[in-house]
């Protein structure tokens, strides 16, 4: 027996967790619980039901699902409102990876959650859902600790439509640099946090996350986790298969210089600009030829409102390949590591000797990088140096995030986890792209978070309304072209309206 008939009826193995005094609907196959009022037609003078907000849900596993923001009257909301509609783009791409179904939602929900709070303890999850308007925006989701726990796992061992989601990342990516972090740990529960090689700088054991960047829109494209002992090189080998793009130009750090990864790249019909280490016998070469005549260039920076001009020497070389060698010093730089060397001589650190000084000094302002590339050498400088714009969102995920001491303790929740920084990081890139584009350009990052969150969302005669925003923080978000909105709605992603 069923309350309707066709596609839209509710069964009675349905209805036999139905709430007194409510009424149960079907909407895309999913049963929403609302509450109920009779009213009269001023029209017939006939009573009829109506419904009224929704209070939960229904499944056949778990019963009744009430809203988890239930017996709430104000919710936080402006912080949570302005991510989401900045990140409108991704999360189309997100939507046609991972579609419009109840796992979807709540992945795209605790992406949300970690974006405005950062990387909380799964334990704190329910309660940021249930005191913000995402419980209202997306009901009744099941987001305590075991459910994101799941979710984290989940994403760890079915990869399908994560891969997909990062192949939408790597449509037309030209340029491409790969990072690497280190992640401090304090548990051993998971099966790859051992001690690394970077332990005893550390102090604790560690596990090594993966960052593949797309340079010319300035967003991550990939992340992964790698277990503390297995070394970079070991681990971007691993990586590039999952990344590699024909005629893409691959940007790398010093760590990862291999023959197996340039073979990799070289099979992939792919370029690459790669810093030689100190320690190998091309770099010693090239250093000495770096004594010899050199070309120059001027390097331009800039640090605020300021532009600093730099003079770069250089020097080229090739092998038989038709691969370069290329020797770079920036006047600029080493000089202000000469004069940081010296300050050290002053202090006493040990280590900093006059004696060590003229050896150390041909290293100043110094970097070698072997290239594939076709561009000139002032280019290929460059290309390098903007790379390093990758290390702000490194600091991003290390200060603001807050995830250096995380609670996760297996391999595959490691991963589901690596794919939640990559999402909640471009949610929050999507934030910064709006700002770029304002006047708001030279606003820190936190403080517009800060500012949106006061906005609150309160009930009022069973609306969600949305009465409290101030001058300020409405001009913040006209500036971001940024709707503030009046009360609060379903979210448009396959929930009921």
């Amino acid at each position: 027996m069923s309350n309707s008939s066709g596609k839209y009826a509710v069964p009675a193995e349905i209805l036999k967790f139905k709430p007194r005094g409510t009424m149960v609907k079907n909407i895309h196959g999913g049963f929403y619980v609302y509450a109920m009022e009779n009213v009269k037609n001023p029209a017939t003078g006939k009573w009829q039901t109506k419904s009224k907000e929704i209070l939960g849900k229904i499944t056949l596993e778990d019963g009744y699902i009430p809203n988890e923001n239930a017996g709430y009257t104000v919710l936080e909301y402006g912080a949570y409102h302005l991510a989401e509609e900045c990140a409108d783009e991704i999360k189309g791409q997100f939507q046609q990876a991972f579609g419009k179904g109840e796992d979807a939602k709540r992945i795209w929900v605790l992406a949300l959650i970690y974006s405005v709070n950062g990387f909380r303890p799964i334990s704190a999850i329910s309660l940021l859902y249930r005191k913000s308007s995402l419980a209202v925006s997306y009901p009744a989701l099941k987001m305590g600790e075991t459910a994101v726990s799941n979710i984290l796992e989940n994403l760890g061992r079915r990869d399908t439509e994560s891969k997909k989601f990062q192949d939408l990342l790597l449509q037309c990516v030209k340029e491409m640099a790969i990072d690497g972090h280190v992640i401090p740990r304090y548990s051993k529960l998971d099966g790859m946090t051992e001690y690394g090689y970077k332990y005893k700088a550390l102090g604790s054991e560690q596990v090594n996350l993966l960052t593949a960047y797309d340079v010319s829109k300035n967003r991550p494209v990939a992340m992964k986790m790698f277990d503390g002992s297995k070394n970079d090189k070991a681990s971007v080998k691993e990586m590039i298969k999952d990344v590699l793009i024909e005629g893409c130009l691959y940007l790398m750090d010093r760590g990862f210089y291999s023959p197996e990864l340039k073979e990799i790249l070289a099979n992939g019909k792919a370029t690459y600009i790669m810093p030689v280490s100190s320690n190998m016998t091309t770099y010693q070469e090239a250093l000495k030829r770096g004594r010899g005549r050199l070309k120059t260039f001027i390097y331009k920076r800039r640090e605020g409102v300021h532009v600093i001009k730099s003079v770069v020497e250089y020097q080229v070389s090739s092998d038989e390949n038709g691969t370069r060698t290329i020797y770079f010093r920036n006047l600029h730089e080493a000089e202000g590591e000469k004069a940081n060397y010296l300050e050290c001589i002053e202090k006493k650190v040990p280590g900093y000797t006059e004696a060590k000084l003229e050896a150390a000094e041909k290293t100043f302002g110094v970097i070698i990088l072997e290239t594939t590339h076709s561009g000139t050498p002032e280019e290929i400088y460059h290309y390098y140096k903007d790379r390093w714009s990758i290390e702000t969102y490194y600091d991003y995920l290390k200060h603001q995030m807050d995830f250096n001491a995380l609670g996760v303790h297996d391999w595959a929740k490691l991963q589901g986890l690596a794919f939640m920084m990559l999402l909640a990081t471009l949610i929050n890139g999507s934030i910064q792209e709006k700002l770029k584009q304002s006047s708001l350009s030279g606003v820190y990052m936190p403080e517009i978070l800060l500012t949106a969150s006061s906005i609150k969302a309160m009930k009022r005669n069973d609306m969600w309304k949305i009465e409290n925003a101030s001058k300020a923080e409405r001009d913040l978000f006209n500036a971001l072209s940024v709707p503030v909105g009046a009360e609060l709605k379903k979210a448009s992603f396959g929930l009921p309206t």
